[in-house]
């Protein structure tokens, strides 16, 4: 027979087991409701290695952008977070880091990669997960199955450097030599621009396109000038300070044009940089590039507005639906949106349309000098 001493015990055992059970469903709860009270946005950017200071660009205006929604209240009272990888402009890291934030984290978006390499390689990726890309970068059609997944907020790089070889004819230009290297949009970028200057009636001496990584450039350079040359398209960005450093060197007096310099490109080719002129987007609205500054303490630059752009995009996507498939098919009826980089227009066909403007390089600074 169990004595009262014996039920005693038995009854303080059940509460401490009753009371243990109740704080873990409570913990449980807890932890479903913060997972479900959070909306989880991956970021593939540049953060480290050669083109990290685009990636710190691109994190700096996302934070931006999702601060002001989180500010006031998240979206549906859930806070946006965002989930960084560094993909170090390596294409393997950025498959890696894809991977990471769509099967692990279970993030509902991606914004990035910042290089057109690492979008090339997710794209096939996102197409067969059904997730959506919103990239401050840019993909030939050829490579997008879903012209409007990835969405560029990019100005596509053929148009862009047809307009500035529309610029540089219209400047007196007759003949040039391009000089770029065999990256896909620096190719692209380079074809582009010999190309539409033929069209217009000019003269293309050389079209050369050496590795991204290449030291020895001098005899390509050599090349380029010899037959004197109005001027010289420099459609790289990973070749720009070797090429225009040769170009002083060698006595070069022909007026030099490239496309898309930032902050560093310019500090670092100080010395022999100043008169060259090149094409980008058009300058980010003020009143960014007045918050961007007074929170970091540094001037924006590129891709930033075009980051942030991204991520507001995104976020007016998220107010009307948190579903993945969902975004994917609002994608395909987006065609424009006033952002901080001016008014982004996507064509039917999936390219992208930024104002755009020429640049001047003086002593290391960057003036804007004709908005085309």
């Amino acid at each position: 027979m169990i004595s009262q001493k014996h039920i005693l015990i038995i009854v303080v055992i059940a509460l401490i087991l009753a009371t243990a059970l109740l704080v873990n469903i409570t913990l449980i709860g807890k932890t479903i409701f913060q997972k479900e009270d959070t909306i989880k946005v991956g970021a593939l950017l540049v953060l480290s290695g050669d083109g990290s200071a685009w990636g710190q660009s691109s994190q700096r205006a996302i934070d931006l952008a999702v601060d002001e929604v989180n500010q006031n209240g998240g979206i549906d009272g859930k806070m946006v977070k965002i989930i960084y990888e560094d993909t170090g402009g390596d294409i393997k890291k950025a498959v890696s880091g894809y991977k990471k934030l769509v099967d692990i984290d279970n993030v509902i978006a991606i914004i990035g990669p910042n290089m057109q390499a690492e979008m090339i390689s997710v794209i096939p990726l996102a197409n067969e997960d059904d997730i959506p890309i919103f990239a401050p970068s840019y993909a030939p059609l050829s490579n997008r199955p879903n012209p409007k997944n990835p969405l560029m907020i990019w100005l596509d790089p053929t148009l862009e450097s047809e307009q500035m070889a529309e610029y540089v004819y219209n400047k007196g230009a007759r003949s040039v030599s391009v000089l770029g290297t065999k990256d896909s949009w620096e190719e692209e970028v380079s074809t582009a621009f010999a190309n539409k200057f033929e069209d217009l009636g000019g003269e293309v001496y050389l079209l050369e396109l050496t590795q991204p990584e290449a030291i020895g450039v001098r005899t390509t350079v050599t090349k380029a000038i010899s037959k004197n040359p109005d001027a010289v398209y420099l459609g790289t960005y990973y070749q720009f300070l070797n090429f225009g450093r040769i170009l002083n060197e060698l006595g070069y007096e022909g007026q030099i044009y490239s496309i898309e310099i930032d902050e560093y490109l310019a500090s670092e080719s100080k010395g022999y940089s100043s008169g060259m002129e090149f094409i980008s987007s058009d300058s980010y609205k003020d009143e960014f590039r007045e918050k961007y500054e007074s929170t970091y303490g540094e001037k924006s630059n590129i891709p930033a507005g075009q980051s942030y752009d991204a991520a507001k995009i995104l976020i007016s996507f998220l107010e009307k639906s948190t579903d993945s498939s969902e975004i994917v098919d609002m994608m395909e009826d987006f065609n424009s949106y006033n952002g901080v980089s001016g008014q982004i227009t996507i064509t039917d066909e999936g390219r992208t349309i930024i104002p755009t403007a020429v640049y001047l390089l003086d002593e290391g600074e960057i003036k804007k000098i004709k908005k085309l």
